[in-house]
Formats: structure tokens, sequence, C-alpha cells
């Protein structure tokens, strides 16, 4: 009698494992489905098409395909991240949640990387025959060294040989002096500078170039709260802190062109673009593979900017003081960096402004700066 009990017991608990994949494989397939994930910041992957007898991927495609859709997949991934975190591990989507803030992990790679790097920049300046300076900041994880647990810490301390080589150059431009608040340099939720972390690189910029900067009061600032950055979406922990997006440009008339859209506007921020997933868009309408931007009330004359993300927030800044700045970002621009200087014509100064892991591991700024 218990034995035939505890066999029903078993057969239902079968039989309700089997209807609930049935339930999430129906989910899966019929429930409409978004094509983004805003807090993964990527397109899903899309349903798979007429099987192939000879790539035989279709399996793998109908896998990733049903990955992407799992009921509560959010809620998923966030208790991993959770978990993660307890452990001290990096989480599922590649972030560390320590000390107040998310960050990315540790950049790895070869100091003579950032010496050839190095070589090429030297080499194109001397080609136009101009002053250039290189910034590339400590990153959020090596400033909040001391503040992490000693497994982390010996982690981030690694980078400290990639930097080795840029702080013995003259034309490297150190901008977060001994004492640096880490939080009030980068944002909690992304990997970009707040606004007083790029005011601090603006003023770098401004000695090496010998001119006069202006005080932050004297620039046009808005803020847009609800800020949740890169490094927020790429942790699949639930969003419960934001940041507040505080943003500056000239007083001044400026004018921002696109060449490659064939769009010109007359202002460098865009609020519309802070109430989407990707709100530090604001500054210059996102990422472009060149543009200009022309101030006739500035003294100084023409920068070009070799540049990632990072500069997008510092260029309102600088652009109170040039008259005219080409910036090029090689992830987006099809030519290389000696197309790039031909295109922007004649120049008085070079800036060079990456990442640390763009710097070293961007197979686009290693290609391009060669040529």
């Amino acid at each position: 009698m218990m034995t035939k009990k505890r066999m029903s017991w078993d057969t239902a608990a079968v039989l309700l494992t089997l209807i609930l994949l049935l339930a999430a494989g129906v989910y899966a397939l019929l429930w409409p489905h978004p094509d983004f994930s805003d807090s993964e910041r990527r397109y899903l992957t899309e349903a798979p098409g007429v099987p192939s007898l000879s790539a035989w991927k279709t399996d793998q495609e109908l896998e990733d395909y049903l990955s992407d859709r799992v009921p509560f997949r959010p809620v998923l991934i966030g208790t991993d991240a959770v978990l993660r975190t307890a452990l001290g591990e990096r989480t599922l989507l590649d972030a560390w949640p320590a000390a107040g803030a998310i960050l990315e992990p540790p950049v790895t790679g070869s100091p003579s990387a950032v010496t050839r790097r190095l070589e090429q920049f030297g080499s194109l300046a001397a080609a136009l025959n101009v002053p250039w300076n290189v910034l590339v900041p400590e990153t959020h994880g090596y400033l909040l060294r001391n503040r992490l647990n000693a497994l982390l810490r010996a982690q981030y301390l690694t980078e400290e040989a990639l930097f080795e080589p840029l702080r013995t150059d003259a034309h490297f431009l150190d901008v977060f002096p001994d004492g640096t608040d880490p939080q009030e340099v980068y944002y909690r939720t992304d990997h970009h500078w707040t606004l007083q972390g790029a005011y601090m690189a603006y003023l770098a910029c401004c000695r090496a170039g010998q001119l006069s900067p202006l005080a932050l009061d004297d620039f046009s600032l808005s803020r847009y709260p609800g800020f949740l950055g890169t490094t927020q979406s790429r942790s699949g922990l639930p969003p419960v802190h934001s940041d507040t997006l505080v943003c500056a440009e000239p007083r001044a008339a400026v004018r921002l062109t696109l060449p490659e859209q064939e769009a010109a506007f007359d202002r460098l921020i865009f609020p519309q673009r802070a109430e989407t997933y990707d709100g530090y868009a604001v500054y210059l309408d996102g990422n472009h593979g060149m543009l200009e931007i022309c101030n006739d009330d500035a003294p100084g004359g023409t920068l070009l900017v070799y540049k990632d993300s990072f500069a997008n927030c510092l260029l309102p800044l600088l652009a109170a003081n040039y008259s005219r700045i080409v910036a090029v970002d090689a992830r987006y621009y099809a030519g290389s960096f000696s197309d790039a200087a031909a295109a922007a014509g004649a120049v008085d100064r070079l800036l060079f402004l990456y990442s640390l892991d763009s710097l070293v591991n961007d197979t686009a700024v290693a290609r391009k700066a060669g040529h």
C-alpha cells in the first residue's frame, strides 16, 4: 500500500515537471517578447530559420532562442547576480558590485601593447608636425582598490603594469591626483566619468594646451536623474540605485556637424536621449565615426581628437576653448587615423583619449592607428 502511494506521488511529481517544462516551452515560443533587452543592452536571439543540412547549427540556434525567452528571465539573472556577489564572484553578465558601485572587470593585456600604441600616436603627430597628448584615466576599480577585499584589490593592481609606459611618457596627461574620491569622478552604475571627472580631465587638457579654463559655473548645466549605466545592465542586479547625469556645454553658440549623417545641430546636449536605454547618449547624440564642433567665440584653434566614448562628456567642455574640434572614433569610422587627419584639414593639436581597455585591447584602434 505504501509502495503504491509513493509511486503515485512520484508519478505526480514527474507529470507536474513535464507540464511545467511544456508550459515554459509554449510560453517561450508563443508569448510576445521584446526584440531588445533594456536591462542587458542587447538584442535578443532571433527565432531559428529553416534547418540547414550542411551547417548543423539549428539546435544551437533554438537553444539560444529559448534561453533568451525563459519565463521570468530578468528575475533569474538578478538572483544569480546576487548569489555570485555574495560569494565574491563576477556576475554572470561580467561586472563586479563592490564598494558601493558596479565595476567593470580589471583590464588585462600586455604593457608592450601600450608602448606600441604610444609609438603609433607619436608617428602620426610627427607626420602632422603638431603637439600632442594622450589621456587614459585610471579605471574606477583601480581607484577604489584600497576599499576592496584582498582578492579584488590584487586583480585591479595588475593594471599598474599597463600604466607604467604611460606615466613615463612626456605626452601623458595625469587626470586624477592622489586623494581623488573615485565616487565623485565615476558613476555608480556606469564606467564613464561624472561631470566632476570630466572637468578634471578638462583642466588637464587646458594646462597642456596653455589655455585658460572656465569655471563650471560658466557653462550651461543640465541634470537628468534616473540614469542606469552599462555596468548596471551587465551586472544583472536589480536597479536599486540610479545616478543623475549632470551635463555641461558652452553658453556660446556652437555647431555640431555629423558629416557621415549629413546632419547639423546647434547644441551638444540632447535631453531626449536621457529617456532611452542609453542615457549617456545625451552627450553629442551618441557615438559617431566623425564629428565636428565649432565655436566662433573660442580663443583656441583646431583640436583633433581620437577617442572612444570617454571623450563624449569632455568635448562639450573643450568646445569652450577651441574654435574647432574634430573627433574620430575608430569603432565607427571606416578609414584609418591618417585618413581622418587628412579629412580634418589643418589642425593645431592632437589628443588621444581612450579608456585603458580600448587602448590595450581594441583591435580597431590598434589596426587603424598604424595607417
